[in-house]
C-alpha cells in the first residue's frame, strides 16, 4: 500500500475522529442551552405571576387603607350612602386591577357589606375566621392567599385572597376584604405575545398538583399527559432546579421540563419545552455522521446545521434573560411602591397612623439616648362632620385634603405630620420644648382660619399640645395631649391649649 493510500486513509480516521468530538461537543452544547432555557423560562413565569399576586395584594391594602374606622365600627347598621361608596369604592379598584375577578368587603363574621361585582364565595362556613387568625398570629402586613377553587359558572380557576382591617385602639378584626383574582388573566397576559415554539406548554400548578390554567390553553391535554414531579417535591424547591424528561404514550411526545416554586406563595410552574424536533433532527445528524465519511459537504452541512441552532437558542436565551432582569426590576418598583402605599394616607398625602406610631417611637428613643426633647400637637377640624352633612363627604374629602396641604406648609424641616383618623391630625415637633410648640401651634390655628375653604364658609381647628416627659411612653404622652385637646373644644374650640398648666390662648380670628 502507497504511503498516499496511507495518508489518505489516515487523513479520513483523523476526519472522522475530529466530526465525531465536534457532533458529541455539539450534542452537549445542545442540551446544556436547553436545560438553561427551560430553567429561565420556568423562574420568569414564576416571577412574572407572583407580581401578579403582588399587584392584588396591593390593591386590597390601598381599599383598606380608604376605608375608615367609622366605617368598620357601624358595620352593623350600614347606611346606603356609604354603602354605595363602598361599592364604588370597590368597583374603582376592580377596574384598576383587571386580575381581580370580582372583591368584597364582609364583616369578621362572614357578613357581605359590598361587592363588586357578584361575588362567589367558595369558602367554607369558618374558613374565614381561619385566615384570619392566622393573619393575627402571624402579623401579616400583606394580605394571606388561600388554596385555588373553580368558580363553578365560568369554569375559570381563581385563588381567594384575604386582608383584615383592624378596628379600634386594640387592632381587633373589624372587616374584612375578599378578592378572587382570575388566574387565566394574570398569568396568560404576558405569554400570550411571547413566542412559543409549536406543542411547548407553560401550566401553574397549586400544591396539590392540579394544573390550574395552562398556555397555550389548547395545550391542556398535553400538560395532563407529561409526567410531572409530586406536588411536595416542587413545593419544596426554592430554585428551579428540578428539570426532567418527560415523554407520553398518547402521542409520543417528548417534553424538557423544569418546574419552578413562586416565592411568597403556595404555587409552582412548570415549562415543557417540546424536543420532539430535535430528536428527530438528532437521529438524521447521526445518519448524517455515517455518511459524513464518505460524503464530507454532508459532514459540513450537519455541522453547520448544529451551530445554528446553537446560535438561535442563545439568541432566545439572552432575551429570556433580559425579559427576567425586566421583572425584577419590576418587581422591586412594586415593593417600594407598596411599602409607600402602607406608609401615606390616601388621602391627604400625609403620613398614616402606623407609621406616626413607628416615628413617635424612634423620636422617644433619641430622646432618650440624646436627652433631648420634642413635643405632639394633635389637631381636630371644628364642626367637621356639619360640612358632611350639608355639603357632602365629596367636599369633606376636599376640606381634608387642603386642610393637610395647609399642615404641611406650616411644618419645619424635622417634623412630621399625619392624619390620626377622620378629621383628627397629629404633629411631632422635633426639638421643640411646650413654648416653642405652643406658637408653632397658634400658627397653625391662625392659617387654617385665614385659608378659603370654599364652598364651606370658614373652617377652623382646635389643638391640644403636649411636650414629651424623660421616661414616658407613646401613649401617655397622646393622652396628654388629647386630654389638653377635650380643654380647647370644652372651651370654646377655635384655639390651642398646652398640657401641664400652660394657659389656653384667648386669640381668636374675627
Amino acid at each position: 500500500m502507497s504511503r498516499s493510500v496511507l495518508a489518505t486513509w489516515a487523513t479520513a480516521f483523523a476526519f472522522i475522529i475530529i466530526l465525531i468530538a465536534g457532533w458529541l461537543h455539539a450534542k452537549a452544547t445542545i442540551e446544556t442551552q436547553l436545560r438553561e432555557h427551560v430553567l429561565a423560562m420556568a423562574q420568569l413565569a414564576a416571577e412574572r405571576t407572583a407580581l401578579t399576586f403582588d399587584g392584588v395584594g396591593e390593591t386590597l391594602l390601598s381599599i383598606g387603607d380608604n376605608i375608615r374606622p367609622g366605617d368598620i365600627d357601624q358595620t352593623r347598621n350600614l347606611a346606603p350612602d356609604r354603602r354605595q361608596a363602598l361599592q364604588a369604592l370597590l368597583a374603582q379598584a376592580r377596574a384598576r386591577n383587571p386580575s381581580l375577578a370580582s372583591v368584597a368587603l364582609t364583616s369578621a363574621s362572614g357578613r357581605l357589606l359590598a361587592s363588586s361585582p357578584d361575588h362567589y364565595d367558595a369558602s367554607a362556613p369558618g374558613e374565614h375566621m381561619n385566615d384570619l387568625q392566622a393573619s393575627q398570629s402571624e402579623k401579616q402586613a400583606m394580605p394571606i392567599i388561600s388554596a385555588a377553587f373553580q368558580n363553578p359558572s365560568t369554569h375559570v380557576w381563581n385563588v381567594r385572597m384575604t386582608h383584615r382591617i383592624g378596628s379600634g385602639i386594640n387592632g381587633t378584626t373589624g372587616a374584612v376584604l375578599v378578592a378572587n383574582v382570575a388566574l387565566d388573566e394574570g398569568f396568560t397576559k404576558f405569554f400570550q405575545h411571547y413566542p412559543f415554539a409549536e406543542r411547548d406548554v407553560i401550566a401553574l400548578h397549586d400544591a396539590l398538583d392540579r394544573p390550574l390554567t395552562v398556555f397555550p390553553i389548547q395545550s391542556a391535554s398535553v400538560v395532563e399527559r407529561i409526567q410531572e414531579p409530586s406536588a411536595g417535591t416542587a413545593m419544596a424547591a426554592e430554585s428551579a432546579d428540578i428539570v426532567h424528561y418527560s415523554a407520553s404514550a398518547t402521542d409520543n411526545s417528548t417534553h424538557l421540563v423544569a418546574t419552578r416554586k413562586l416565592p411568597r406563595y403556595p404555587f409552582y410552574v412548570a415549562y415543557g419545552k417540546d424536543i420532539d424536533s430535535w430528536l428527530v433532527q438528532w437521529r438524521q445528524e447521526q445518519f448524517l455522521l455515517a455518511l459524513a465519511a464518505i460524503v464530507a459537504l454532508t459532514v459540513t452541512a450537519a455541522i453547520a446545521a448544529g451551530i445554528q441552532r446553537r446560535l438561535g437558542l442563545t439568541g432566545q436565551l439572552q432575551r429570556v434573560r433580559g425579559d427576567l432582569e425586566d421583572s425584577n426590576n419590576a418587581l422591586r418598583t412594586a415593593l417600594a411602591s407598596a411599602e409607600l402605599l402602607a406608609a401615606r394616607d390616601q388621602l391627604t398625602g400625609l403620613w398614616n397612623r402606623r407609621t406616626f406610631d413607628q416615628q413617635l417611637e424612634s423620636a422617644i428613643a433619641r430622646a432618650t439616648r440624646r436627652r433631648d426633647t420634642f413635643s405632639l400637637l394633635l389637631l381636630d377640624i371644628d364642626h367637621f362632620k356639619n360640612v358632611n352633612d350639608y355639603y357632602g363627604h365629596v367636599t369633606g374629602d376636599d376640606v381634608l385634603t387642603r386642610f393637610g396641604e395647609v399642615l404641611h406648609e406650616r411644618l419645619r424641616q424635622n417634623d412630621v405630620a399625619a392624619r390620626w383618623g377622620g378629621e383628627e391630625f397629629v404633629v411631632l415637633a422635633d426639638g421643640a420644648n411646650l413654648e416653642n410648640t405652643r406658637m408653632l401651634a397658634e400658627q397653625m390655628r391662625e392659617a387654617i382660619a385665614a385659608t378659603s375653604f370654599s364652598p364651606v364658609p370658614r373652617v377652623t381647628v382646635s389643638i391640644g399640645v403636649a411636650e414629651y416627659r424623660p421616661g414616658e411612653s407613646g401613649d401617655d404622652l397622646l393622652k396628654r395631649a388629647d386630654k389638653a385637646l377635650y380643654g380647647a373644644k370644652r372651651n370654646g374650640r377655635n384655639r390651642v391649649i398646652a398640657a401641664d398648666g400652660i394657659q389656653p390662648s384667648q386669640r381668636r380670628l374675627a
